[in-house]
């Protein structure tokens, strides 16, 4: 490539008049049109200065110009009824010793079009702006490469009064999303989806909110922008009823996290409602307790086990449907699920060995009401002994069922 370096001669007349002469390009090149300042009495005329856009798209502006030379860019985006706003300027740089400049900026969601950018840059004795286009395609969101980011800024759009009282909970529960929200929606969807928190360039904006309010998922028909609002604690106050109790620790508002994320292709159609919810539930097989009936129900039911609230977090089989999934695998056993289940097992067996040692003492009683044999007394006593133990044992094994922290009905 070729560096032309070109420089005008000023030559002063009696009449003051300033003659401008440069280079011309050499041959087989076709620059842009430069627009020469006109000419003023006393004032120096300024040479245009070389600027190429080598690249343009959504994010990124690069361009190369003389070396040293100062920049800076506007945008012109159209942003989207919800979700972040797209910068409208760049910072001046300076471009380096091979003449580029570049800059990466936030390219959250926004609808799909024409966007625009201009260019101006400077050096000591001449400058140069340039304009042009570029296309921001359109952009679907899949649940099995999802890009999210998690702020506690307030959202465009809604009016908020933060809570002076729930700001802790809401960084706590800022923290706990975002470092575990891609661990969670990997579960959820049971390995078949993937997450990552992008702080720059998400498909879906998430505000941790410090005010009580309805967590919701905003999506606008007319320009197809979203973005989902998480109020870290219930609206109605503290109370006991579903959806969600308060106060809700940091993990239920991550399960409300998953929930709302869900309300991006979750649910519509038959057998659901307006507001994006099932309208009749359905137990979905491999899934227990909380789980059993998915995530996408109204109201989402929790289950209360001593100090801790347990909210669902598993995607049902429909669920996992809706957001695009055709082929998946059984839910992932749980542990706590596992355990209970076998707990459950031995219970149960124990309870047939009751039933089976009880129609036997009572034979022996409607047989013999004045009194039994000594063999067969003795064979009914050790039948009640044997009872007696399997009760005891029984009743430890409840005992460690109702300690659970999950639910495996």
């Amino acid at each position: 490539m070729y560096r032309l370096t070109c420089r005008g001669f000023l030559i002063a007349f009696a009449l003051s008049a300033l003659v401008v002469t440069a280079c011309a390009p050499p041959p087989g090149t076709a620059p842009d049109a430069p627009t020469v300042a006109a000419s003023q009495p006393g004032v120096p005329a300024i040479t245009p200065l070389p600027i190429s856009v080598t690249d343009a798209k959504y994010g990124l502006l690069s361009v190369r110009t003389a070396p040293g030379a100062r920049c800076q860019a506007d945008l012109r985006i159209t942003a989207g009824t919800y979700g972040d706003i797209p910068p409208d300027a760049l910072p001046g740089t300076s471009a380096g010793a091979d003449g580029y400049v570049t800059w990466s900026y936030s390219a959250p969601r926004v609808p799909s079009g024409t966007a625009g950018y201009t260019v101006r840059c400077e050096s000591e004795a001449a400058s140069e702006v340039k304009t042009g286009n570029f296309t921001i395609p359109t952009h679907p969101i899949v649940a099995s490469s999802l890009t999210v980011r998690v702020t506690t800024e307030l959202p465009p759009q809604e009016q908020v009064n933060v809570d002076p009282a729930l700001v802790a909970r809401r960084d706590e529960s800022f923290a706990k999303i975002k470092a575990t929200l891609a661990t969670e929606w990997q579960a959820a969807t049971r390995g078949m989806g993937s997450l990552q928190v992008d702080d720059t360039s998400a498909d879906i904006t998430m505000f941790v909110i410090a005010a009580r309010g309805t967590s919701v998922h905003r999506t606008s028909l007319g320009d197809d922008s979203q973005d989902i609002l998480i109020y870290v604690s219930d609206e109605r106050g503290c109370r006991e009823a579903p959806p969600f109790s308060c106060p809700r620790n940091v993990e239920n508002n991550v399960a409300v996290a998953l929930h709302e994320l869900g309300h991006i292709w979750c649910c519509h159609g038959p057998g659901a409602t307006e507001g994006g919810h099932w309208a009749e539930k359905q137990l979905s097989p491999g899934l227990y307790g909380v789980d059993k009936l998915g995530l996408m129900n109204e109201p989402v039911l929790c289950t209360r086990f001593g100090a801790i609230l347990s909210c669902p977090n598993r995607f049902s089989d429909r669920e996992m449907v809706a957001l695009g999934f055709t082929n998946f695998p059984p839910p992932a056993p749980d542990p706590c699920i596992t355990q209970g289940l076998s707990l459950r097992s031995q219970i149960n067996t124990i309870e047939s060995q009751l039933t089976n040692l009880n129609a036997q003492i009572k034979a022996i009683e409607t047989q013999y009401p004045g009194g039994a044999p000594p063999a067969v007394y003795n064979n009914c006593v050790a039948l009640v002994s044997q009872y007696n133990t399997l009760v005891g044992r029984q009743n430890a094994l409840v005992g460690q069922l109702n300690g659970l922290p999950c639910d495996s009905s």
